[in-house]
């Protein structure tokens, strides 16, 4: 039984299991880091592991688009409740799947994808689970039900599970389509960077956001880095504007420049790249530009197989398309609007998804939009509603040491906790995501 990063489908054996607050993932409680992000035992709760009650084994097909978290999740979900029915997983990459958040918190060391694989190549032939690799899919046949391959090749089946993900969003400047621009998406991209390491003195990386200051933290360890953004302060989405001023300081603590309001015009350049322009005329020089902008759901193939979409593939609390039998599930669907395109929503879709398609009866509850970052000599952790609604009158609580590059914040809608921000020492995570769940009270928190 292959038990090298905690997790296998059959019975556990009475083993103990940890969940990782940061990330969501559950593993063996033996293991001294989480094998999706990375952080240590401080960041483990205990975890109880949910019995399976359904069980049904049948002969049916099950075909999961894409091999990532989502995809992954389902076919776990799947084979808890169906030991004798096929499961194939199709998937552009050449790699089975892995922990894709690694990617950029590991970008300076990562060599190959089996470091950070989610399960190694025996654990699927003993759940006999297929991979299809290195294979693009062209469209879905929803009244045949068969999934059409780029070769014209049709695959069959009883149940879909759509879970294609979601691709970087490249904005349109001028010279972006240039080989050293790279949006750090799968380990083709890290593979990229590795080669080009070598020749690179200087990196620019567009956008602010965590995934943009792990690749910087990681590339200023053998080249000179600059960060550009162009909202007015790094992290816009999650933090207020002293967490935004202070994670600027401590990047510059770093040696790593950055910039806001950084409005691009130009990724210069002839064959290869040079630097990157601002409309106020300044060049930042670059050898590799990393971009670092948000993703966009992929939803092409669903949307010409006349499944309804939005931003993303609409979904139910079933994670059910508006197809019979085809269900969608991680960072290319959208539940009641919302999609935060972090790995636990991923998870947490993806074992629905596989869940519901096997015939049991679940229904999806929104994770909790959280953040974490650890590089820089600091680590951050932002969760739920940090003053961001213009229409509410917030309450909050605020901790700041100058010195120490230390920040506490705390915000509260009718007395109850929505939202915080750790800076410096995020020790007291745990407590926190479950002082939010619990909507603990401004006046219990001032106590602690």
């Amino acid at each position: 039984m292959d038990t090298s990063n905690g997790k296998d489908i059959q019975p556990k054996g009475g083993r103990s299991l940890v969940k990782c607050v940061v990330c969501g993932e559950i593993f063996d409680s033996s293991l001294e880091n989480c094998p999706v992000c990375g952080v240590g035992r401080e960041f483990f709760v205990p975890y109880e592991e949910e019995k399976v009650e359904y069980k049904k084994n049948t002969d049916e097909v099950f075909v999961i688009l894409g091999n990532g978290a989502a995809g992954i999740s389902a076919a776990e979900a799947i084979r808890e409740r169906n030991g004798t029915a096929s499961i194939l997983m199709i998937s552009n990459e050449a790699v089975l799947s892995y922990n894709r958040p690694m990617l950029t918190k590991a970008l300076s060391t990562l060599e190959d994808a089996k470091e950070i694989a989610i399960h190694e190549e025996g654990w699927y032939l003993q759940n006999k689970i297929q991979n299809l690799l290195s294979t693009q899919i062209e469209g879905i046949d929803t009244e045949q039900k068969q999934v059409i391959l780029a070769d014209q090749t049709r695959i069959k089946y009883d149940k879909c599970i759509y879970a294609l993900g979601a691709e970087c969003f490249i904005p349109p400047f001028s010279g972006s389509d240039k080989p050293q621009v790279i949006a750090i998406r799968n380990m083709a991209d890290v593979d990229k960077i590795r080669e080009m390491k070598p020749d690179v003195k200087n990196v620019v990386v567009i956008g602010g956001g965590v995934l943009g200051l792990e690749a910087a933290w990681e590339m200023s360890k053998s080249a000179n880095v600059t960060v550009l953004e162009v909202a007015d302060k790094l992290m816009v989405r999650q933090l207020d504007d002293a967490a935004g001023a202070l994670i600027g300081e401590i990047i510059q603590g770093v040696g790593i420049s950055f910039g806001i309001n950084a409005k691009i015009v130009e990724i210069t350049g002839d064959e290869a790249v040079s630097g990157v322009e601002l409309e106020s005329g300044e060049i930042y020089p670059a050898d590799l530009v990393i971009i670092s902008c948000g993703v966009r759901a992929n939803t092409g193939i669903a949307s010409q197989a006349g499944i309804a979409v939005d931003r993303g593939v609409l979904v139910n609390e079933k994670m059910e398309t508006s197809i019979k039998d085809i269900y969608a599930c991680g960072d290319c669907a959208v539940y009641n609007g919302v999609n935060y395109a972090i790995w636990p929503q991923a998870i947490e879709m993806g074992r629905v998804a596989g869940a519901n398609a096997a015939g049991d009866s679940l229904e999806y509850e929104q994770v909790p939009a959280a953040l974490t970052f650890e590089g820089m000599n600091t680590a951050l952790y932002a969760a739920g509603d940090n003053g961001k609604r213009q229409d509410q009158l917030y309450q909050s609580i605020e901790y700041k040491d100058e010195e120490k590059k230390l920040y506490e914040k705390y915000y509260f809608l009718k007395e109850k906790l929505v939202g915080a921000i750790l800076i410096g020492d995020t020790s007291k995570m745990v407590a926190i995501n479950d002082a939010i769940k619990e909507g603990t009270t401004y006046q219990e928190m001032r106590k602690r």
